[in-house]
C-alpha cells in the first residue's frame, strides 16, 4: 500500500487488525509460559516484559513496511520517525502499547491487550485493540463505525450516575500521589459501582460496548487512550478531558461515557477538586 498516493481508512483498519493479531499470539505464547520475567521502568509497579517488546517490533515493523512515511510512537521504543521524508500532505502518527494491562499480564490475569491507534492531523481516527486470551478484537474508523468481533458495538442508554457502572485507573506513581483517590471516592458514594481492571485501553473497549457507563482517569498517555478514543466515538459515545474539552492528550485527563452521563461526571469530578 503506497499512502503517499492514496490513504485508505477501511483498508488501514483491516491491516491493521491481523498486525495486532500478530502482536497478540506473541502476548498468548508468554502468557501461557510457566514464569513471566519482569523487569521495571518508572518505579516497582511498573513493569516490562520481554513481551511487550517483542510485540511492540512486531507492530512496528509492520506499519513501517505498510505505511514508510509515517510516524509511530511506541510506549516502549518511544519516537519512531518515518523511514522516508514525508511527501503527503497529511500528518499520519500512530500511538502504539504492545501490552497494556503488563501488571495484569505478569501475575496471570487475562485482562490485558494490543493497543493501537491512529491520528491523522491530530484527530484520533483508527483504533484496534486485541484482548488475545479472550479472542476480543474491537476495531473502529472515522464514519465507518465500531465493532466486536466483527459485530456492531453501541454505548449504553444509562442515563444517570447513580444507575451506572464506572471505572477508572490510577498512575503508576500511585504510592505517593493520591491524586485520584478524592475522584474514586466520589463516584464510589454516586454510583451504582466503581471497578478498577488495570487497562485503560480496555476500559474504553467495554465502554464503547456498553458494558460500562463511564470511565475517567489521570495521567493517561496517548498510547494508552488513542485507539480507544475512537471505538467509543464510533460507538455512539463521548470522550473529553475534565473541563469537557478535546485537550486529553496534552492534559493526560480523560472522561468517556456513554454521553447520557458526561456531563453528571464532569459535574462530580468539578465539584470533587474545587
Amino acid at each position: 500500500m503506497n499512502q503517499n498516493l492514496e490513504f485508505n481508512l477501511s483498508q488501514a483498519l483491516l491491516s491493521t487488525v491481523s498486525i495486532a493479531l500478530a502482536a497478540g499470539d506473541v502476548l498468548r505464547e508468554g502468557f501461557s509460559s510457566l514464569a513471566i520475567e519482569t523487569q521495571f521502568k518508572t518505579s516497582s509497579i511498573d513493569p516490562v516484559t520481554k513481551y511487550d517488546l517483542a510485540s511492540e517490533k512486531i507492530i512496528v515493523d509492520s506499519l513501517r513496511k505498510l505505511f514508510p512515511s509515517h510516524h509511530i510512537i511506541g510506549e516502549e521504543g518511544g519516537d519512531y520517525q518515518p523511514k522516508i521524508k514525508k511527501l503527503a500532505e497529511r500528518n499520519y502518527t500512530w500511538h502504539i502499547d504492545p501490552l497494556d494491562g503488563t501488571v495484569n499480564f505478569s501475575h496471570k490475569l487475562p485482562m490485558f491487550c494490543v493497543s493501537i491507534g491512529l491520528l491523522i492531523d491530530d484527530v484520533p481516527s483508527l483504533g484496534v485493540i486485541y484482548n488475545p486470551v479472550t479472542d476480543e478484537m474491537f476495531a473502529a474508523a472515522t464514519d465507518i463505525g465500531a465493532t466486536l468481533n466483527g459485530e456492531p458495538i453501541h454505548v449504553s442508554q444509562i442515563s444517570s450516575v447513580r444507575d451506572a457502572l464506572l471505572i477508572t485507573g490510577f498512575s503508576y506513581d500511585t504510592h505517593t500521589n493520591d491524586s485520584n483517590i478524592n475522584n474514586f471516592i466520589a463516584f464510589q458514594r454516586k454510583a451504582q459501582a466503581t471497578r478498577r481492571i488495570g487497562s485503560s485501553a480496555l476500559n474504553l473497549c467495554y465502554t464503547a460496548t456498553g458494558q460500562l457507563d463511564g470511565y475517567w482517569e489521570m495521567q493517561v498517555k496517548s498510547h494508552d487512550v488513542a485507539a480507544g478514543i475512537v471505538l467509543v466515538r464510533e460507538a455512539g459515545g463521548t470522550v473529553t478531558d475534565f473541563d469537557g474539552k478535546d485537550d486529553t492528550f496534552d492534559s493526560g485527563l480523560i472522561v468517556a461515557s456513554n454521553g447520557l452521563i458526561h456531563q453528571e461526571m464532569l459535574n462530580i469530578i468539578k465539584i470533587t477538586n474545587d
